[in-house]
């Protein structure tokens, strides 16, 4: 058989497999088994319009189920549990006591108390690194992380801040708490040396 010959049957072979290909998928389109009822193959409605029959009733939803019983338990244990039920439910229970309320929770501190402990706060900050003793009076080295100050006993640091005492170990700072009028004061420790 010569080349010519077998691209030809090949060709015819394809053709006719194309052709029952077309008239099978035709026929399945009018013969489709999944739209003809069963019994009468008449076609059936699209799904989108079926409902459910309103008078059919659902036997799931009727059905009442009895106790379960012990098919193992002794002869007349049944009426001797329901006995025991009966006395149960006959007994009167205490009345259900509601627990008290929570105490209410601790007034927080006063608007005087925060202002004063803001103001210790601010005292804080400041480091003392160190004094000098020049002519019989003390200067202590100060800082707040911002600047360094050099100051003597009695002097006013940065308008609010007053030096009350300076001694070899700490320093007396204090400041005006300005929503009372108090003073407090904050004792300031010698910053420790730091090798680096």
């Amino acid at each position: 058989m010569t080349n010519q010959r077998k691209w030809l049957i090949l060709g015819g072979l394809i053709v006719a497999w194309g052709g029952l290909m077309v008239f099978q998928m035709s026929d399945s389109t009018q013969t489709d088994p999944m739209t003809l009822s069963a019994t009468s193959g008449t076609p059936l409605p699209a799904l989108k319009d079926l409902e459910l029959d309103k008078t059919f009733s659902n036997p799931r939803q009727t059905a009442k189920f009895s106790t379960p019983r012990n098919i193992f338990a002794p002869p007349g244990m049944r009426q001797i549990l329901e006995q025991q039920e009966t006395k149960i439910a006959a007994i009167p229970h205490p009345a259900e006591k509601t627990p008290p309320p929570p105490p209410p929770p601790p007034p927080g501190p006063s608007a005087a108390e925060l202002a004063g402990q803001r103001a210790r706060q601010q005292l804080n900050q400041f480091r003392f690194l160190g004094y000098l003793t020049k002519g019989g009076e003390s200067q202590a080295f100060l800082t707040n992380g911002q600047a360094i100050y050099i100051v003597k006993q009695g002097e006013m640091l940065e308008g609010r801040v007053q030096v009350n005492k300076i001694e070899p170990e700490t320093v007396i700072l204090s400041t005006q708490v300005l929503e009372t009028g108090n003073h407090v004061q904050a004792t300031i420790p010698l910053t420790p040396e730091t090798n680096g």
